[in-house]
């Protein structure tokens, strides 16, 4: 039973191909012809590249994810299979992450905003505060 349910779990990482695809396709006829893909540290795009650019980055870096995902699973299930659970877990938390940036990128060239907390990295943001107190 246990092997068998570490199997359906690693099979199931697979999934974050589709639910990455989901994300641009939804959005697809929406989404400008140039679309921004990478931000700097004030949440400002200074990187471009087409639409089928950007879900082909997004499903290359998850596809790449999982490669990699997959034969670590296997190794760490052969090798330490105490410790196969918890790196199972921390790969899908790391996928997760990976499909929350995706979708996030999708949407956020949808609207031009920058995300909810990007006032924590606005230049000043501190004194701005303290001078309202």
């Amino acid at each position: 039973m246990k092997r068998t349910s570490y199997t359906v779990a690693t099979v199931l990482m697979w999934l974050a191909l589709p639910v990455t695809a989901l994300s641009y396709l939804r959005v697809w006829d929406r989404l400008p012809a140039r679309v921004a893909v990478h931000f700097d540290a004030n949440w400002q795009p200074n990187g471009w590249t087409s639409r089928a650019g950007a879900l082909w980055l997004g499903l290359g870096i998850i596809a790449f994810m999982l490669v990699v995902f997959t034969v670590a699973a296997c190794a760490v299930r052969v090798n330490r299979p105490n410790a196969a659970w918890p790196v199972m877990i921390v790969f899908y938390l790391m996928l997760t992450g990976l499909c929350l940036v995706n979708n996030w990128i999708a949407l956020r060239n949808l609207n031009g905003q920058p995300p909810q907390a990007a006032w924590l990295l606005t230049p000043g943001f501190p004194h701005e505060c303290e001078s309202e107190a």
